[in-house]
């Protein structure tokens, strides 16, 4: 019982605090990759899509933020789908929306998937990057991310997500700290796993399709550019902003949508757990399976760990320690660690059920963070 507390407990030591020493290490001997001078604009056409549900209003607001990039606007075209699930019309959005933005209907049955679908279909430029309602790019963000993919080695390249922090959470704030460098070590040693939903870019050459109802494009898309043999970038200076806030529950929420987001990434393309055909599968193992694994794995070890030492007579002290180790986690802190450890349980869950509908919030409400 004690060597299997050992085990499980190690691996979340080593999902949490191994891996990502290890893969800062590694990252440190490889050279950074060089694009010089981040460009003010970029030479190469770019389009932009934007899915949403959201009304015109916000919609018109959010193209105005994307027009005013520093890319030139001959070679700037902006799509906007629209979620056939979306209570306006398209000629409202056509009404108020400046000259030369398109606008076309999101494919059925409707959600996040299928209007994206819908809009790579009309765009016209190689270079796709996606964008969100809700956010607003910095001015060079959309030619940088054209910059990254003159490399001819990368496939895709995700931008950077910031907003204010206005739960006060240490521990939500370490967790935001180490998955940037996470992705920063990630993609100087290969790719990243997954990109920011809210602002990432790719060759048109390397969209396929995705399945309706698909959850986290920001999780399919990657993996399937890597598989076919090309490399996810990571640009830190391309950043979109936010400034909405975020509570517990909504944390709590998004959480168990990405979760439930990658369970149906396994599900449905299985290749992924196979070492052989998933070229990112050492990190998609510590970077997003373990991560969901670790309170099963704490469940182990703490149980196994209690078991082992009440058969040597430790009971009281055992129950002493967990007792105390239960106020700890209850208080301060501890009430988020128990927070973003049962969201793995409740995306577990949804996928035993096949539960997809998980999107509690119009499609730009819920925050694009990692995963």
């Amino acid at each position: 019982m004690m060597l299997v507390a050992v085990v499980a407990l190690a691996l979340v030591v080593m999902t949490w605090v191994g891996y990502p020493l290890v893969a800062s290490l590694v990252a440190s001997g490889r050279p950074p990759l060089s694009f010089g001078a981040p460009p003010h604009a970029s030479d190469r056409a770019v389009t932009v899509v934007l899915a949403t549900r959201e009304s015109p209003r916000v919609v018109v607001d959010r193209v105005r933020d994307l027009l005013a990039s520093t890319q030139p606007r001959h070679l700037l075209e902006v799509v906007v789908a629209v979620d056939s699930a979306s209570s306006y019309a398209l000629a409202d959005y056509g009404a108020v929306l400046p000259a030369g933005v398109r606008v076309v209907a999101g494919d059925a049955p409707g959600g996040k998937a299928a209007t994206l679908n819908a809009g790579v279909r009309a765009a016209s430029a190689e270079i796709l990057v996606f964008a969100d309602s809700a956010q607003r790019f910095a001015p060079t963000a959309i030619p940088e991310l054209a910059h990254f993919l003159s490399n001819c080695d990368l496939g895709a390249v995700s931008g950077a997500y910031q907003t204010r922090d206005a739960t006060g959470s240490p521990l939500l704030r370490a967790f935001w700290w180490l998955e940037t460098r996470i992705r920063r070590a990630e993609a100087r040693i290969h790719s990243l796993v997954a990109v920011t939903g809210a602002i990432y870019a790719i060759r048109k050459s390397l969209w396929r399709p995705l399945p309706p109802e698909l959850i986290c494009d920001d999780l399919y898309v990657p993996l399937h550019v890597a598989a076919r043999g090309y490399r996810v970038a990571f640009c830190e200076t391309a950043i979109a902003s936010d400034v909405r806030t975020f509570d517990r529950r909504q944390e709590f929420s998004r959480k168990v949508r990405t979760l439930t987001g990658m369970l149906q990434v396994c599900g449905w393309c299985p290749w992924v757990l196979s070492p052989v055909a998933n070229p990112l599968w050492l990190q998609f193992v510590f970077h997003k399976l373990l991560r969901l694994a670790t309170p099963y794995l704490l469940l182990v070890g703490l149980s196994a760990g209690g078991w082992g030492l009440a058969q040597r007579g430790l009971g009281a002290e055992v129950a002493i320690a967990l007792s105390v180790l239960g106020i700890a986690v209850f208080a301060g802190p501890g009430a988020w660690a128990i927070s973003l450890q049962a969201a793995p349980i409740v995306a577990t869950f949804n996928a035993v059920r096949g539960r997809w509908s998980v999107w509690s919030m119009p499609t730009g409400q819920e925050r694009p963070i990692p995963h």
